[in-house]
């Protein structure tokens, strides 16, 4: 079930993203999500132990 008020602590290893509850190593986002345009949002979905869980990326705005 998704946690909507977790936000992944740990952080990326070599560009992958591990469980949040486990520390499986997930490839990909099950889904993204745009919500301006400095933030993307991702949902995880681990095949290991089935845990369900977001982060989110802020970007850094252009530069004018």
């Amino acid at each position: 079930m998704l946690d909507a008020g977790l936000v992944a602590r740990a952080r990326p290893v070599r560009g992958l993203t591990p469980c949040a509850q486990c520390g499986e190593t997930l490839v990909a986002p099950t889904w993204s999500e745009h919500v301006s345009e400095q933030c993307v949002r991702y949902l995880w979905e681990c095949e290991a132990c089935g845990y369900t869980f977001e982060t989110a990326v802020h970007l850094r705005a252009k530069a004018a």
